[in-house]
């Protein structure tokens, strides 16, 4: 959380005051960096959504459905926590969206993050089951779908205690009708939180992350010699398994450097307090490169997709043919529509024309309808349209 402004101040002995102040041209650049990120971060993990969503085969790994979720995680943060965060810190400079939106932009943050390292555990786990353990243990897409779940459960009762102590409260120091949006717990309650918060949902997954993916690495480096002999469906699978497990490697290991200097900086703050930010120079820089770092992950994550799996590729030029052909097909069907519309009313302005005719064309309206000639050789045509009708309406 931010340090220098109304979302994260504690307003102990009274004092709610900015930690620091930007210049104009200072705020317009930092502005323009987080908006970079919320414009690049909202639609790329959208797309991703998509594009694991409709493609069968990429649907139904139990890995899809953990990074589906990471991406709505991002896109919580992108989409909710940047906008309002930003507004606060170097617009404003005070919170401006009441109690209600105080309390919820903070409650999603905490959700959020915590359930990013939650979801970012779980797929090294399945890593782990389907490199090392592929025999005696399977993880579904069902079993997959229930851990969610139970994640977000978790990461939300976790964040909780965050939605009932902020609030949106009025500084007399600053100036009338002036509101911050503060944790209105004791200081020493706010250290104990964070920290078990930061110990809990970061240094431990981390933690267990490294061991996990030590012993990934260890099994493919011994079956490295085996791959070489494999015929070659299964070197293509095991080749599979090590492409998705780097995709994964990567994606965790951005996120703990996106998320350390702040994080590092947030533990200064509570047992440093004293000699935090030790230099405001520093601070005035810093503090917006972190929170620029730590917000870019949302980003990166569907950059990290493109660029190292293959798999995704393939899926994304897949949802791509197979959205170009069903606009292709809409456009086709809108314009075969209007041209039967635009006949049938030619046909019966036609008929209403001939219907109100002079007796010889009434005459002759009647002949030809008793004419069992000529109403046979008005069938074919009829027949003929029908399967026109019926080839174009399936093209």
């Amino acid at each position: 959380m931010a340090f220098n402004n109304s979302s994260s101040t504690n307003c102990s002995g009274g004092d709610c005051s900015n930690f620091m102040t930007y210049t104009t041209s200072e705020k317009i650049a930092i502005v323009a960096a987080n908006m970079m990120i919320f414009f690049l971060a909202v639609p790329a993990n959208g797309i991703v959504i998509m594009v694991i969503s409709r493609v069968q085969n990429v649907r139904t790994a139990p890995t899809s459905t953990f990074l589906i979720n990471l991406c709505i995680a991002d896109i919580v943060i992108a989409s909710l926590y940047i906008p309002f965060i930003t507004v606060d810190l170097y617009v404003t400079e005070n919170w401006v969206f009441g109690d209600f939106m105080c309390k919820l932009v903070a409650f999603l943050f905490y959700l959020a993050i915590n359930f990013s390292i939650l979801i970012l555990t779980a797929i090294s786990v399945e890593r782990y089951i389907s490199i090392c353990l592929p025999r005696q243990m399977r993880l579904t897409a069902k079993k997959a779908f229930i851990t969610t779940i139970v994640l977000w459960l978790v990461a939300a009762s976790i964040a909780l205690p965050v939605l009932i102590v902020r609030k949106s409260v009025p500084n007399r120091y600053v100036g009338e009708g002036i509101e911050f949006c503060v944790e209105t717990w004791s200081f020493q309650y706010a250290k104990v939180y964070k920290t078990l918060n930061l110990t809990v949902f970061y240094i431990m997954p981390l933690v267990f992350m490294t061991v996990i993916y030590y012993k990934i690495g260890k099994k493919v480096w011994a079956s490295a010699d085996k791959t070489r002999t494999m015929k070659l469906s299964n070197k293509h699978a095991s080749n599979s398994k090590l492409r998705l497990t780097k995709i994964a490697l990567a994606i965790i290991l951005s996120f703990a450097v996106s998320w350390t200097p702040l994080n590092t900086a947030s533990m200064l703050f509570f047992f440093d307090r004293k000699n935090y930010p030790y230099s405001r120079k520093a601070a005035h820089v810093a503090y917006p490169m972190m929170f620029f770092v730590a917000f870019s992950n949302c980003a990166l994550n569907p950059l990290l997709y493109c660029y190292m799996s293959q798999n995704f590729r393939k899926a994304f030029q897949i949802f791509r043919t197979r959205r170009s052909r069903r606009d292709l097909g809409d456009s086709f069907s809108r314009s075969s529509s209007r041209w039967f519309s635009r006949r049938s009313k030619r046909n019966a302005e036609q008929a209403a024309d001939e219907a109100n005719g002079g007796p010889e064309e009434r005459g002759t309206l009647r002949t030809n309808s008793e004419n069992p000639d000529c109403s046979r050789t008005s069938q074919p045509e009829v027949q003929q349209t029908k399967d026109t009708i019926l080839i174009m309406s399936a093209l």
